[in-house]
């Protein structure tokens, strides 16, 4: 109840000041964040108290008057609290005793031009709570505020408002139109929307015959620009309403009143003839798509009275082509591709409304294969050696794939294709320029891909098809002249020499490397979404052929390059050639081996981006080659790969690839060979030790820590870096400031602990009942007694290397919360398993087999609050003796100059030394945690873990609580009233010397 009253009387204090003459905020945010903290449901009854409506009364009184008065971040903070208000039922009557609404609406459309964007969606937002009640729907309607919609909804707002006033103005018109049945106000409501239209379009009825019998025409101007500024903000609302109702599981007659009374297709085809504009162009023509796929659905699919069979699609069919018809026509191969794309989405939008297979014309077809084979268009025109292939041997595959397109494609499909080849291509057979070009084929594949999350398996198999063709035009030969007869590189290659399978050379590449990205790009993103292997797609088989005769062309840009690189990597995890199950020993005979020497070119590419892509493919290379590839072993070897990505992470100058390089040195350690015949000669445990110590970059140390995790996992850690290993750990869990760092140190601890206990026999969590004994050398019988001490051997273990007194130390001081959901889950699985025994008995096995306190040099890592740590360190963790100190002091007071106080401490501080930097943290780092089992047991249960991840949740997601959200607003406020007032001082205070003159 004390809580609840300081909220009120801060918030009424806070809404007084709001209404301030001349007040002033320089932080808006707090704006944004009390509105959230109002809007909650526990601060409802918050809004029903009597100050804020008379607060939203007496600000409504000033902005009435002038709304200079007030400033906008308030009035918009103002309409804000009327929409929640307005969410309750009780409250409307006291809104409207006030006329609340009313004077909103009032203020809002005298003064609509004057206002910011937040006001005015504040508004929008006001006015859909409202249209939720059936009194709201009557005061819109004896307003007509969808009139301030219409204007909102124009192109010249900001994104926000257009797109709200949209939705509320087709639910205000749905309510008017199916709910009410109110067709009076539903059609002044279209009349409105559609008065740009009518009025800017020429009229036949009005043709009349002049006394010299010619006739008379209203003139138009064609592409005027102020007619086009007019028109296109209406026909983007119509498109937007007409696209709802495709939404729509109910009937709506909004459709069949805009064929009615406005006759919309014919006056929008009118529009489309007075314009050569393409972007007005494909305006027209996306309204008079959306009003063909609303009539389809709304008076055939859910019509009750239909006639003719449900898959009967002749009319709409027609319409469509009619479409596609005029922008070849029109040669727009901009809007040709575009009309495609919508026309897929709207389809999409009818679902499992329209039947999977349609009629047109007599002819049964699925709908969306044609939209395909429209879509594949420029892209299959600009493929120059098409007729090459055909006249090959080796053409099975290809002729198969174009019968497959004409066995998908309708009658009038592939007129319309003929007709395109006739805009697009010359009687010559060269390309029309002017009208296809690069950019074209470009933006037909981008098309593809912007509809990769409605497309269909089918499709999608047929579009990646489409884009290896499309490749093969990058590896096929450029002098057509010259009689050759190259491998198919959709097969299987024997040679391992590319410019043996392709004589025409690496440089046979398209002229726009844009097009070679998107292509690249669109096979990696169909392949990797839809799973595309062989089965489906045998043309796959060549793709890293075709892939790997890119790579070798030096001239290629660096983003097609590094797309190459990612495809070759997601070819070689999901899809090799059949040919590869054969291969146990070696690739020879596979043009694969021709990928070595390719990736070590890339790993010294000067653009960080590939060396980064190539590293990622040797990782991926190295993962398959442990056990589903065999072979890539002695692959990765042959072209010394391995000492290659070690030098990488060591002097590479890009942190994120020496981070890459470790992460594939990561999945090399585990596999025998290359450890063997590399990686094991090198020094790369005290490598790893120096870079987790020294190097500056978070990724680089995060990556390093897994990395040396892989090591101390698969292989043997010598004993002499022992003590520096755990030392390492604990620095990297307490002084890293980066979380994944002491994430991964802290899974290190976990994969040492489940060592320790697999070592004293547990398998799968569990001890069993026998298990073979490595210090005795024969099977024993593992008793309870026995059981508890290779419990306590393990937590003995891992206290001698202080990772007691680490976790207590991250517990009080670490406030990043994925590290103490970590910590804590650890030991919550920790006392869950010391609970199954007798953790008494356990602990007495412990302190007899730890050394007593007197003989080990222990520092207490925890200390009472506002303690410091006993033990200060220097930089490389040695400590400052009293006779250092105390020499030190003597030689300040006796020194003449500065100099010598510099010399003093330069050994320490390490200044001008560089070449006497320790490599790593002492090894005895970690003694400065020793802390027993026993105590570490006491502090975590003082501790409440659950409670303690929610606080520094919260903390870390800056959730604030309303009375300390209310408490720096008023701080900001006075802050800035504050420095209003010394900046009104500044100004009035005279400059030197003109009280003189």
């Amino acid at each position: 109840m004390q809580k609840q009253e300081e909220i009120t009387s801060r918030l009424k204090q806070i809404f007084d000041l709001f209404l301030r003459e001349n007040f002033l905020m320089t932080d808006n945010v707090y704006f944004e964040k009390l509105i959230s903290h109002l809007q909650a449901k526990e601060n409802e009854s918050l809004l029903q108290a009597p100050f804020v409506i008379e607060w939203v009364d007496k600000c409504l009184t000033l902005i009435t008057s002038d709304f200079h008065k007030v400033h906008p971040k308030v009035i918009s903070f103002m309409l804000n609290i009327i929409g929640f208000m307005a969410s309750n039922e009780w409250m409307i009557l006291r809104l409207r005793e006030l006329e609340i609404v009313h004077r909103m609406m009032s203020f809002m459309q005298a003064n609509e031009q004057q206002f910011s964007p937040s006001i005015k969606l504040s508004c929008i937002r006001v006015m859909k709570v409202i249209n939720n009640y059936s009194i709201g729907l009557a005061f819109q309607r004896t307003n007509r505020t969808w009139s301030v919609l219409i204007q909102y909804s124009s192109n010249e707002h900001t994104l926000y408002v257009v797109r709200e006033a949209r939705q509320l103005l087709y639910e205000m018109l749905y309510k008017f139109c199916d709910k009410m049945q109110d067709e009076a106000v539903t059609l002044e409501i279209l009349s409105e929307i559609m008065k740009p239209i009518q009025d800017n379009v020429y009229i036949t009825d009005n043709i009349s015959v002049n006394a010299s019998g010619e006739e008379e025409r209203i003139h138009v101007n064609v592409d005027d620009n102020e007619l086009l500024h007019r028109v296109t903000s209406a026909v983007d609302l119509l498109s937007y309403i007409l696209q709802q109702t495709l939404v729509s599981e109910e009937r709506t007659k909004i459709v069949s009143l805009l064929r009615d009374h406005h006759n919309i297709e014919l006056n929008i085809w009118k529009l489309v003839e007075m314009t050569h504009n393409t972007y007005f162009t494909e305006k027209m023509l996306s309204a008079l798509c959306s009003y063909h796929f609303a009539l389809l659905l709304h008076e055939k699919i859910l019509n009750p009275d239909r006639t003719e069979p449900p898959e009967q699609f002749t009319e709409f069919g027609l319409s469509f082509f009619n479409l596609i018809k005029f922008c070849i026509q029109r040669s727009d191969g901009i809007n040709f591709v575009k009309m495609a794309v919508l026309h897929h989405i709207l389809w999409k939008k009818l679902g499992s409304r329209a039947p999977k297979e349609i009629i047109i014309q007599d002819e049964r077809v699925v709908f969306e294969n044609q939209l395909i084979c429209f879509h594949l268009l420029p892209l299959l025109f600009s493929m120059k050696f098409a007729k090459k292939m055909a006249d090959e041997s080796k053409s099975d595959l290809f002729d198969t794939y174009i019968m497959k397109l004409l066995v998908m494609s309708c009658e009038q499909t592939l007129r319309l294709c003929y007709s395109v080849r006739d805009a697009f291509i010359t009687p010559e057979g060269n390309t029309n320029g002017s009208l296809f070009t690069a950019e074209l084929a470009r933006k037909c594949v981008h098309s593809i891909l912007s509809l990769e999350h409605i497309m269909d398996r089918e499709q999608a198999i047929t579009v990646c098809q489409a884009l290896l063709y499309a490749l093969r035009e990058v590896v096929a030969l450029s002098d057509a002249s010259k009689p050759v007869d190259p491998e198919d590189c959709h097969g299987a290659s024997t040679s391992n020499n590319y410019y043996d399978i392709y004589p025409s050379g690496a440089d046979a590449i398209v002229n726009d490397p844009r097009v070679l990205h998107s292509v690249i790009v669109g096979l990696r993103t169909l392949i990797e979404r839809f799973k595309i292997t062989w089965k489906e797609s045998v043309e796959t088989i060549g793709l890293v052929n075709c892939l790997a005769y890119v790579l070798e062309n030096c001239n290629m840009d660096a983003t097609c390059t590094v797309q190459a690189l990612k495809l070759v990597q997601l070819s070689v995890e999901h899809f090799l050639s059949p040919n590869m199950a054969l291969l146990v020993d070696n690739l020879q005979g596979s043009a694969l081996v021709c990928l070595g020497p390719i990736i070590v070119k890339r790993m010294h590419d000067t653009t960080w981006e590939v060396r980064d892509s190539a590293l990622e493919l040797a990782a991926s290379i190295a993962s398959i080659s442990r056990i589903k590839f065999p072979a890539f072993q002695r692959f990765l070897i042959d072209v010394k790969i391995p000492p290659i990505v070690y030098e990488m992470a060591k002097h590479d100058s890009d942190p994120y690839v020496r981070a890459s390089a470790y992460k594939c040195l990561s999945e090399m350690v585990s596999i025998n060979s290359i450890w063997e015949d590399g990686l094991s000669q090198l020094d790369l445990v005290d490598h790893l030790l120096f870079v987790l110590y020294r190097e500056h970059e978070d990724i680089v140390r995060a990556e390093a820590i897994l990395t040396l995790g892989k090591i101390y996992d698969h292989r043997k850690i010598p004993s002499k870096y022992k003590n520096t290993l755990f030392s390492t750990l604990n620095f990297c869990v307490i002084g890293d400031h980066h979380w994944e760092v002491k994430v991964n140190a802290l899974c290190f601890w976990r994969m040492e602990f489940h060592r320790q206990l697999k070592n004293q026999g547990m398998i799968d969590g569990v001890f069993p009942s026998v298990t073979f004994s490595k210090e005795h050398k024969k099977i024993v019988t593992l008793t309870d007694r026995e059981i508890k001490l290779r419990i306590a051997k393990v937590l003995a273990e891992v206290q001698q290397y202080g990772y007691y007194g680490m976790m207590l130390k991250c517990l009080r001081e670490e406030y990043a919360p994925e590290v103490l959901r970590i910590l804590v889950a650890g030991i919550k699985m920790m006392n869950e398993k010391l609970n199954k025994y007798d953790f008494e008995i356990i602990l007495s096995h412990i302190e007899s087999l730890t050394p007593s306190a007197e003989n080990t040099e222990t520092c207490p890592v925890f200390n009472k609050p506002g303690q410091q740590m006993s033990v200060d360190l220097d930089e490389d963790g040695t400590s400052i003796n009293e006779s250092q100190s105390n020499d030190v002091i003597e030689s300040i007071l006796n020194a003449q100059d500065m100099q010598l106080l510099e010399k003093t401490f330069e050994s320490q501080m390490q200044i001008n030394h560089a070449d006497t930097q320790k490599r790593h943290i002492d090894e005895f780092y970690y003694k400065q945690f020793a802390v027993s089992v026993r105590e570490w047991k006491e502090e975590v249960g003082k501790i409440d873990l659950d409670r303690l991840v929610v606080q520094q949740e919260e903390w870390y997601d800056c959730k604030d609580n309303l009375v300390c959200l209310l408490d720096d607003i008023l701080n900001a406020i006075q802050r800035d009233a504050n420095n209003e007032i010394s900046d009104c001082l500044q100004l009035k205070r005279p400059g030197p010397g003109l009280d003189d003159s």
